[in-house]
């Protein structure tokens, strides 16, 4: 589906234009076929569109999945986060994001970084401060979107975030995630698990 970004200063023109804009895009070539591969009905399409307010000179983007992905025997957060001006999931090829998993078990939680950016110079993308209060937000929506849900079923919710000049973590957006481990990294399928 489409987004579209107007000025500050928008006149209710530019603000209705916008909203047909993206409302209309439920239709547009791509998400008409993409339903059609995933044999969705197309009559039964409802669309939404979220209206949010956009934040200049942003010091850093990310995506977070409130998951390990890699390991279901170790609950926790994967973040991504790149500097400003290059998102995270439409980055140019050869470029890294800054990765991390921030456990959430044993408590109080610690950070693991597994990547560094290719665009930050050798600097932090997130501070480990942030990464926590991240975590933090990070559990509270998944706890709001999957209610009495456990960390173990795959199911998660997909984070967008952005950091503000004055260093503030903003959510963006979430939206439900399913995680599928491989074999092994399932709960209970750690040979060394004991379980």
């Amino acid at each position: 589906y489409s987004s579209t970004a107007i000025p500050a200063s928008f006149t209710d023109a530019q603000l209705a234009d916008a909203l047909r804009d993206v409302w209309s895009s439920v239709w547009n070539y791509q998400a008409f076929e993409e339903r059609a591969y995933y044999r969705i009905a197309q009559e039964r399409v409802a669309m939404a569109v979220l209206v949010q307010e956009s934040v200049d000179g942003a010091a850093a983007t990310g995506v977070a999945i409130t998951g390990n992905p890699f390991d279901a025997n170790r609950p926790g957060h994967f973040i991504n986060a790149q500097v400003r001006d290059e998102g995270v999931t439409s980055a140019s090829t050869g470029e890294i994001p800054e990765q991390a998993l921030y456990y959430t078990y044993p408590p109080p939680g610690f950070v693991e970084r597994l990547s560094s950016s290719s665009r930050a110079a050798g600097r932090q993308v997130l501070s480990d401060a942030e990464v926590r209060s991240l975590a933090g937000a990070l559990t509270r929506i998944h706890d709001a979107f999957i209610p009495g849900g456990n960390w173990l079923d795959g199911r998660a919710m997909d984070v967008e975030f952005l950091v503000t000049p004055t260093r503030e973590v903003v959510i963006v957006q979430a939206r439900p995630y399913r995680i599928t481990w491989d074999a092994g990294r399932r709960y209970g399928e750690d040979p060394e698990s004991g379980y």
